[in-house]
């Protein structure tokens, strides 16, 4: 939920109150969730992601749970875009 909170403050707000979907702000060093993937590659990690997850719940036991995690881990990472292993290498393919 922090994460989505975050990523809620992410655009400046106008002077009613709303926010500016048209001018996000610049991502700071600090933020513990940068972008480091691009958009195709996000857009096969969800797919991947998502019919790993539906393969898991299909299968079941142990295995199903094992395809379960692995498909949220890349789900999450195609709605976020944020790699754990890409910043590890330091590595920015977005």
């Amino acid at each position: 939920m922090a994460a989505t909170a975050s990523r809620l403050t992410e655009f400046p707000t106008t002077r009613q109150g709303i926010r500016d979907l048209d001018q996000p702000r610049q991502s700071s060093r600090n933020d513990p969730m940068r972008v480091n993937v691009g958009d195709d590659e996000r857009a096969l990690s969800a797919l991947g992601g998502g019919a790993l997850l539906a393969a898991g719940l299909a299968h079941g036991g142990c295995p199903g749970l094992a395809l379960i995690w692995s498909g949220a881990a890349l789900l999450l990472r195609g709605v976020t875009g944020h790699c754990a292993v890409n910043e590890a290498l330091g590595r920015n393919t977005a």
